[in-house]
């Protein structure tokens, strides 16, 4: 367990982690067991819900999946970790490239994308297009267009993603998500212009409250992950979400209440 959540701490968005707890505890218990292991409080997600058979009866059980939901490696946790990280590695470095086949005219604007560059993306994706050249030049347009409708996906998966954040109470989040995003897309009006379309929502003067509470929630959550056991901590958090419950972060520290009552003295 330890090890999948240092996995998604250390690669972050790249990959997610789901944790599945299969022993027949009640979602109370196995968030007892959880909060008082100091696994909460990260980017896993956690779940009772029986996914499909990793193959295995012993536990820890672990499942590789692909960006489609194709098993690519499964077994032993414990045993297997190397195998992991190295089959993690080499799906990341695939998806960072240009799909097989990619005209070479077309590749720079993937591996633009791979490195956050969408509006560079966008200019190569956009010249080569443009300028095909005399070898297979359906061929070159025909990837260029493709390029172009990828790039685009990318960033409307990241907006909506951002506004996510900022309608569930996530609003640091979204900030972070929108000054990476905003360098991302310098240099295209198109783009920038839907990125600030959300950075307006997040600094309008009715958000600043939503700021300070997201800010003050951090502090709450930190100590009751850091100290599961700790009633000032806990009665804090209540009263938190008492005093918040007509915004989102009020919801959210609303469930973190739920999550911390369960926690056994």
């Amino acid at each position: 367990m330890p090890a999948a959540i240092k996995l998604q701490e250390e690669y972050g968005d790249a990959i997610q982690v789901v944790l599945v707890h299969s022993q027949n505890a009640t979602p109370e218990q196995a968030v007892n067991v959880a909060l008082k292991a100091k696994w909460l409080g990260n980017q896993a997600i956690w779940t009772s819900d029986y996914l499909f058979s990793s193959g295995g009866n012993g536990l820890p059980a672990f499942a590789l999946l692909d960006a489609e939901g194709k098993v690519v490696l499964k077994g032993n946790s414990n045993s297997m970790k190397g195998k992991i990280e190295d089959e993690l590695e080499r799906m990341l470095k695939e998806a960072s490239g240009a799909p097989e086949g990619t005209p070479k005219a077309v590749a720079k604007a993937y591996s633009e994308m791979a490195k956050g560059n969408l509006a560079k993306a966008m200019v190569a994706a956009e010249k080569a297009k443009a300028k095909p050249g005399s070898k297979e030049p359906d061929a070159v347009i025909e990837a260029a267009e493709i390029a172009l409708i990828t790039i685009q996906e990318n960033l409307d998966s990241q907006l909506a993603r951002s506004t996510w954040m900022l309608e569930n109470g996530y609003p640091m989040d979204a900030e972070a998500k929108l000054k990476t995003l905003s360098k991302s897309v310098k240099g295209n009006e198109a783009m920038a212009a839907k990125v600030a379309e959300i950075q307006a929502k997040l600094e309008a003067e009715e958000m600043q409250e939503i700021i300070k509470a997201a800010k003050d929630l951090a502090k709450i959550e930190s100590k009751l992950y850091d100290s599961p056991k700790d009633e000032k901590a806990k009665k804090k958090l209540a009263d938190f979400a008492s005093e918040n419950a007509g915004n989102a972060v009020g919801k959210r520290a609303s469930k973190l209440v739920e999550v911390a009552s369960v926690v056994s003295r």
